[in-house]
């Protein structure tokens, strides 16, 4: 504002004044408004700033959504509305596919989808749906892959819709199956292990109690397996070992459990055996299976070996027993046989 924007009347009615209090009106009002200018300036070139700011900070994070290491989905009416590229990698589709496809649930395998369907449809609806599972994924080749999704409810111009980050945990599952199969298997002949064939000697026992059926523990241990370690190596007799494990999973039934519980030590647990004559007939045909020389590195190996069995429920009614009547029995051939 200057003196030539005052109304006329200003000046008629400051005639009446002081001059030094005219001149101190006239430097109020200038000084008034320059303060303005400079704050008008100031809050332009901050409201400048801070769109600058919102824009880098607006690309930082379209940035790190875009690169995320985890697919990011937003599903709207069950389509997807927006995807990451991370999720067009996991998926096999690329952007403008994904964004295509009439619902989701292409995406997910065939039996997965009514879980994964009913979550997204309660949480839609703010009903209690679990913010994180598993589930199983399907790529657009067919093939399938476990993830792991994160849903929340959001809104989407105006509208629900929810917000998943899907992770693929191949690698993890697959280091928990290593993990539950070495708890589980022997690691030399890759055969159960004395942990689980006493967990599925203990459920068979049960079952046999309930059905009346009964079932059968057979111990087996390699002759001479000592003296091939100490000729030929440690090596060799693992090779021996696992040539032998072999040889006996042809010889047992499906229904049948064979393990290495430790040593040269095996042992096969046989469900629904008729008797003794099922035992001995399974027992003849692993003898004759293991005549045959084991070639092994250039080397020729006999191997044969001493039986011991014990029948449910007339020989021993727990795992306990069962293990001891047929271990007992096995040593009393060795012995026989290496005195004889």
């Amino acid at each position: 504002m200057n003196v030539s924007e005052l109304p006329d009347n200003v000046f008629e009615t400051t005639q009446l004044l002081p001059p030094w209090l005219l001149l101190s009106l006239i430097l109020i009002l200038l000084v008034v408004s320059t303060l303005l200018l400079l704050a008008n300036r100031r809050l332009s070139r901050r409201l400048r700033k801070q769109g600058a700011e919102l824009q880098e900070s607006e690309q930082s994070y379209r940035y790190l959504v875009d690169n995320a290491h985890d697919g990011i989905a937003i599903v709207q009416n069950k389509r997807l509305v927006y995807v990451n590229q991370r999720m067009c990698e996991m998926t096999g589709y690329d952007e403008p596919a994904l964004l295509a496809l009439d619902t989701f649930l292409p995406l997910i395998a065939p039996e997965a989808r009514e879980t994964m369907l009913g979550n997204y449809m309660r949480r839609v609806a703010g009903q209690g749906a679990p913010s994180r599972y598993e589930s199983l994924f399907l790529r657009r080749d067919g093939t399938s892959y476990p993830i792991e999704i994160t849903g929340v409810l959001i809104s989407w111009g105006g509208m629900p819709a929810t917000l998943n980050v899907v992770s693929d945990i191949s690698d993890r599952k697959a280091a928990e199956e290593a993990v539950h199969f070495l708890a589980h298997h022997d690691t030399l002949t890759k055969l159960p292990n004395r942990h689980q064939f006493m967990e599925k000697l203990e459920y068979s026992i049960v079952q046999a109690h309930r059905s009346g059926q009964r079932l059968a523990v057979m111990f087996i241990d390699l002759n001479g397996f000592k003296l091939v370690n100490d000729t030929y190596g440690h090596h060799m007799g693992d090779e021996l070992l696992k040539g032998v494990a072999g040889r006996l999973k042809q010889q047992v039934r499906d229904a049948d459990t064979l393990a290495r519980i430790g040593g040269d030590e095996f042992v096969i647990l046989m469900p629904s055996v008729t008797g003794r004559e099922g035992v001995e007939t399974l027992i003849d045909r692993i003898s004759t299976e293991l005549e045959p020389h084991f070639a092994i590195e250039q080397q020729s190996l006999k191997s044969s070996a001493s039986f011991g069995y014990a029948l449910f429920p007339e020989d021993g009614q727990t795992p306990a027993e069962l293990l001891k009547i047929a271990d007992h029995k096995m040593y009393r051939e060795k012995r026989a046989l290496s005195e004889g």
